[in-house]
């Protein structure tokens, strides 16, 4: 990474319901959490305990969700930057999150110099080792199971490290089925326990570095 990891690991901010989840309902509430509980571990296991200071780009930001984590949690709005195809989502995550540049266009063919970035997550895996730095570090947080959306286009474990032939990837399952979790309400005495399960985690998280 650009940014050198300190000593001492440095405590990232701990979400409040009031803050970071406002306006989600408690099931959405729970399946963030985790998820972001995942994410922050597996930036630490990677030597990343801060993010201000990175430069990280949000490949296929949607409406800006996981922006606004990465905000929370220390990235700085001028470092950050966003991309979708979906106009519309665009356009909704511009107005909630102003001084954060977010673009419209196809991350198979991203509008950012070779070596632009420390921190990146994304989908087209190609494009986005390129336009990481040397020692950076890719996310990946995507689906390898979705029974209940057909139109969606699992990634499987096994195509995930094909993307990456050579390099070694720390990959983990994650997140509680959300339609469990929906089911449930959210209600944490109910979902952790079904979470520990491998089985009923419907997302791969995963993290690759860019060592040339």
């Amino acid at each position: 990474m650009t940014a050198i990891a300190s000593e001492a690991p440095v405590a990232f901010p701990r979400p409040s319901a009031g803050g970071l989840y406002a306006g989600l309902i408690s099931a959405e509430r729970y399946i963030h959490r985790s998820r972001d509980r995942a994410f922050i571990a597996m930036l630490r296991r990677n030597g990343v305990d801060v993010l201000t200071g990175l430069r990280i780009a949000e490949l296929g930001c949607g409406e800006g969700s996981f922006l606004r984590t990465l905000l929370y949690y220390g990235a700085e709005p001028a470092l950050l930057e966003g991309i979708d195809i979906d106009g519309g989502r665009v356009a909704r995550a511009r107005a909630g999150l102003p001084g954060v540049s977010v673009a419209k266009g196809d991350i198979a063919c991203l509008p950012f110099a070779s070596g632009s970035f420390d921190l990146a997550r994304r989908h087209g895996a190609l494009e986005a080792m390129r336009v990481l730095r040397r020692g950076g570090l890719l996310i990946v947080y995507d689906f390898w199971t979705n029974p209940a959306n057909r139109r969606v286009r699992p990634l499987p474990e096994r195509e995930l490290r094909a993307m990456f032939s050579s390099r070694p990837v720390d990959i983990e399952r994650v997140t509680l089925a959300p339609p469990i979790a929906r089911l449930l309400r959210g209600r944490r005495a109910l979902c952790e326990p079904l979470e520990r399960l491998p089985f009923l985690r419907t997302h791969l998280l995963a993290a690759v570095r860019k060592d040339a």
